[in-house]
């Protein structure tokens, strides 16, 4: 559907198709009606619903070869239903929707019902088979409340759909003295069976009166296109990567067509973590005067209440689209959801959640970044400026920094309103970086075999800020060299931050560098955005422990074997993953810990090929062991296994591991030790798998090492 939302393809004015439609009824021919809305399309508080809601009863009145699909869910909003528009109604490729939200967007979040309900017209009318669309305005009793009736009523006009404020019809009728707003409800929100004759009576009309027009291409979105690149998680696909007092439950959406249980907990102390994708991600939960609330967050974010204890929900299982992160980097997250210590601790009360719901699921095309391609006409700084704090293993190349190794990094303080970066291309492709500008994350790709200047979009409160410019592509896929920055006019440089206290320096393979995790479905390398290796564990580690971090990593490198050209002990101690590279002095300040992780290619490859691992392994293990150690006398030394499955398969890799170990300390080298990693995923660790990587070897130097 990515690939098909992408187009934008010249349709029929939407009155033509709907004509088109209407002509082909009066003939007799068979079409598909669907509605797609919340419990007043279901005919709530008709008897029955479903046979004497305002949907059946359109569908009977316009003739018996309308087939009614209807995929009405009660306290559902346009959020919920753009999660469920293809298998609920395109699967069923209708020929007409009637599109109806007015009542449930008006509780919806208004920074997300316009895009929400913009993305299912927008879906609808870029479908393979584009229906006709109808937009039917509901709202409560005596038409009110209107503010997302007259959004959506705003974005028909701007589609040229064909509409019904159903308030203002009524309210004609009621001023001409022929009807009036108490006949239709019982209660201010649901219509009852008068209700929903009079609500099909007033679509009849407006069906039968719309009028052709000229032939439209797709306008451009009032409210961009988060929502039409969405992902649901329910059911088996919402599985949480750990997770302590919730078990699988909770009361199921009875109208939802497959839904299965959430998760649910009575425990005050529950929690759980999911792998979320996206630039805004939601919980879907219920709301009761029973329930308990829920507090979530995405990633480091602020904790978001979830409002499950509702009073208001008497009697009535209500459900709500909760955002817990918006306007973040559209890649992979970590969501945690806990049960909220308030009030109800120790009530027995039960806290639930059904579905996890994303959106801005941007392919490449359409991604933007918050730098522009503009040079800011300042000064440029260089970058051996000695106010600038340099992390990692770093050259001096053509006037700039070649940044090569992924965490590759540089911090500095700043004065000014504004910011630009140059580059220039080394080597290769594109290079992604994170640029966290006062704690906040931005992203940008530096070209390859281009230089490029870049502007930050958007204007910088005035004082002093830190930056934190990161590159995130792994060495063999990009190499940049970074030019210098640029202030505001009257912007100048501080004193640079301090060095963290502690220094780790991390060598291993594709694991190490991050390679695919943030990858959305199988692994890939053509697409190197979602490949973070700010996100690595070794990164993630260093980060919690304050610590500045090196990465010298390279997908499908071994020390015996390999998937490219070079092995490990070619190449560990450049500036670069290239024999044509300068070999790299040690670094003034040496690292406090030396980590290295290698082994699942010197099995992986000859495995791929029906072979097994070199027989000599394990002395070339040592050796290249050998050679760290001779370059960091001094430093601690850490051993790794895993993270994928190697050394699960193949126990030549732990005993190699394990000879390594054993021979330094007979020989008097008391500071080197081995870990076996517990976490692990036989395709590439997505950031889930680092983060608990990340927990274990945290906790692993705390206890052990760092003691």
């Amino acid at each position: 559907m990515l690939a098909l939302s992408l187009m934008l393809p010249t349709l029929g004015h939407a009155d033509a198709r709907l004509q088109d439609v209407m002509k082909r009824i009066a003939a007799g021919e068979s079409i598909t009606l669907a509605t797609i809305g919340g419990s007043i399309t279901t005919g709530y508080a008709a008897h029955p619903p479903r046979e004497r809601g305002w949907a059946a009863l359109l569908a009977r009145s316009l003739g018996p070869k309308v087939k009614l699909v209807n995929a009405g869910v009660s306290g559902t909003d346009s959020a919920a239903g753009v999660q469920r528009l293809d298998k609920q109604v395109l699967d069923a490729a209708p020929d007409l929707v009637i599109v109806e939200f007015g009542v449930n967007d008006q509780w919806l979040d208004p920074s997300v019902r316009a895009s929400s309900y913009e993305a299912i017209l927008r879906k609808l009318l870029s479908a393979r088979k584009p229906p006709a669309v109808v937009v039917l305005g509901l709202t409560q009793q005596g038409n009110q409340a209107r503010d997302a009736v007259d959004l959506q009523l705003k974005l028909a006009a701007h589609y040229g759909l064909t509409s019904l404020d159903f308030g203002r019809w009524m309210q004609a009728r009621v001023d001409a003295g022929q009807d009036r707003w108490a006949a239709l409800y019982d209660e201010p929100v649901h219509p009852n069976a008068t209700g929903h004759q009079r609500i099909a009576l007033a679509l009849a009309e407006t069906l039968r009166s719309a009028a052709a027009g000229p032939t439209t291409p797709l306008p451009a979105p009032l409210f961009g296109r988060a929502h039409e690149f969405t992902r649901l998680l329910m059911g088996e696909t919402l599985k949480p990567y750990q997770s302590h007092g919730f078990e699988r439950g909770g009361e199921v959406h009875p109208e939802w067509t497959g839904q299965q249980p959430g998760w649910v907990s009575k425990a005050d102390d529950a929690e759980t973590s999911f792998l979320v994708y996206g630039s805004e991600i939601a919980v879907f939960h219920g709301e009761s005067e029973h329930y308990r609330n829920l507090e979530a967050r995405v990633d480091d974010g602020p904790w978001v209440t979830l409002r499950g204890q509702v009073p208001e929900r008497k009697g009535y299982l209500g459900w709500h689209y909760s955002v817990v992160g918006r306007d973040i980097e559209t890649t992979a997250h970590l969501l945690q959801v806990r049960v909220k210590r308030d009030e109800w601790a120790g009530s027995g009360r039960p806290a639930s959640f059904l579905a996890v719901m994303s959106a801005g699921l941007y392919p490449a095309a359409l991604r933007t970044s918050d730098f522009a391609r503009e040079a800011l006409p300042t000064r440029l700084i260089a970058p051996d400026d000695a106010k600038l704090r340099w992390v990692g293993r770093i050259a001096d190349s053509g006037g700039g920094k070649l940044l090569a190794w992924s965490g590759s990094e540089l911090r500095a303080r700043f004065t000014g309103t504004q910011l630009g970066l140059s580059f220039k291309s080394a080597h290769w492709g594109s290079s992604h970086f994170t640029i966290e500008i006062d704690g906040q994350r931005h992203w940008l790709a530096a070209p390859g075999n281009a230089a490029s200047d870049w502007k930050l979009r958007e204007p910088l409160p005035p004082g002093e800020h830190t930056l934190r410019l990161v590159k995130r592509t792994e060495a063999p896929m990009a190499e940049t060299v970074f030019l210098g920055l640029r202030l505001a006019e009257g912007g100048r440089l501080l004193d640079p931050p301090p060095a963290r206290p502690l220094k780790l320096e991390f060598y291993g393979d594709s694991i190490t560098a991050g390679a695919c995790n943030g990858d959305i479905a199988e692994d890939q390398y053509e697409d190197l955005y979602p490949h973070d290796g700010t996100r690595a564990y070794g990164a993630v580690t260093a980060e919690r422990l304050g610590a500045d971090y090196v990465g010298i990593a390279v997908s499908g490198i071994g020390v015996t074997a390999t998937w490219g050209e070079l092995l490990m002990p070619q190449i560990w101690n450049r500036y670069a993953p290239r024999l044509d590279a300068a070999v790299a002095p040690p670094d003034p300040r040496t690292p406090d810990v030396v980590l290295l992780n290698l082994g699942q290619n010197d099995h992986g490859f000859p495995a791929s090929k029906g072979q097994s691992i070199a027989a000599d392994f394990g002395d070339r293990y040592l050796t290249f062991v050998r050679q760290l150690r001779g370059r960091y006398p001094k430093a601690r030394l850490v051993l790794l296994m895993g993270g994928m499955s190697a050394p699960r398969e193949q126990p030549a890799i732990p005993h190699a591991v394990q000879r390594a170990v054993q021979t330094l300390r007979a020989e008097g080298d008391t500071q080197v030790w081995s870990y076996r990693f517990e976490a692990f995923a036989w395709a590439h660790p997505r950031i889930d798998v680092h983060a608990l990587m990340a927990d274990e070897l945290t906790r692993f130097l705390q206890t052990e090492v760092l003691k």
